[in-house]
Parts: C-alpha cells; sequence; structure tokens
C-alpha cells in the first residue's frame, strides 16, 4: 500500500474510533503521535503473516511483546453472566468495528488495516494469559491500529472484555 493509502487508512481509523467512543477527532489529540508513527509500524508488520501481525508459531506473552508481568497478572473480575454481558456490551461498543462482531478480525473498519486485527478465535490469542489480554488492550499494540483503552475504558471494563473474550472458542480445538 502506498503512503497516501496508509495515511487514508489511519484518518479512517480514528474516525471509526472516535464515532465508536461517541467522540470525535478532536478528542483523539491524546493519540495523535501514536497514530503519526502508526504508518511506520504498519509498514513493519507487512511481512507478517496472520490477522494481527503474529505467526501461527507465536503463543508467548513475550512473542507479543508482552512483559512476563503484565502476563501473569489476575483478573480480579470473576466470570458470571454478569461480567461476560458487561463485557460483551463495552466489545460491541468499542471493539467489533476494527475486530468484527463475532470476533474474527473482519469489522467494518478492518478493511483498510494492514495488518488485520486480531481473530480472537485463534489459538495464539486464547491461549494468552488473562493478564496478557488485559495488557493489550490497556496499552495498545505496537505495529498495528490497536490503540490503548486505558484513557477511555475504566479497568474493570477492560478486565470485563477479557472475559468476554474467553467465550470465543479457539480454532482447531
Amino acid at each position: 500500500m502506498n503512503r497516501f493509502g496508509m495515511g487514508i487508512g489511519v484518518l479512517l481509523l480514528a474516525a471509526v474510533l472516535a464515532a465508536c467512543a461517541g467522540g470525535s477527532m478532536a478528542g483523539m489529540e491524546g493519540d495523535h503521535s501514536r497514530m503519526a508513527g502508526m504508518e511506520g509500524h504498519m509498514q513493519d508488520a507487512e511481512h507478517k503473516e496472520g490477522g494481527d501481525g503474529m505467526t501461527s508459531d507465536d503463543h508467548s506473552a513475550a512473542a507479543h511483546g508482552i512483559p512476563e508481568e503484565a502476563a501473569s497478572m489476575q483478573n480480579p473480575v470473576p466470570v458470571s453472566d454478569a461480567s461476560v454481558a458487561a463485557g460483551q456490551a463495552t466489545y460491541a461498543q468499542y471493539c467489533a468495528a476494527c475486530h468484527g462482531p463475532e470476533g474474527e478480525g473482519d469489522g467494518p473498519a478492518a478493511a483498510g488495516l494492514n495488518p488485520k486485527p486480531a481473530d480472537f478465535h485463534a489459538a495464539h490469542v486464547q491461549e494468552l494469559p488473562d493478564g496478557a489480554l488485559f495488557h493489550v488492550i490497556t496499552h495498545g499494540r505496537e505495529g498495528t491500529a490497536m490503540v490503548a483503552w486505558e484513557s477511555i475504558l475504566r479497568e474493570e471494563q477492560r478486565w470485563e472484555v477479557v472475559n468476554f473474550l474467553r467465550t470465543f472458542e479457539a480454532e482447531g480445538h
């Protein structure tokens, strides 16, 4: 993809994220530096396979660039019908635009992204510990369009999303 196309893709992503978050482009100023550097990260990740730049051999939290300390965090929100439902509602509002309603990385905003958003059915995603998923939701994922949700979603909401993500069945299992 040329530089113009990637720039348009980044702007489209910003608009979708702002719309999904109920904000505006002006409200995304805090993510401006991250978005400005995204083009280079997207180019760096083009050679990798899979919906999120990971190959099928990358199963560990370290392979995802997640510190061991973060990966070992325990989810303080018990899995319950209520926490999964709350996570599903947050996911529908903030995550489905990119990751798709069924978590397959095929949401309407995914078309212009490279690498594609994570498919939550992928074994390398489902095999990650809860703390690793929480870390990615909280801090985003460099080299992808996954932004940090720490300043948008409360900590409890991010853990509830982790509980909801666990409802997606891993492929091949």
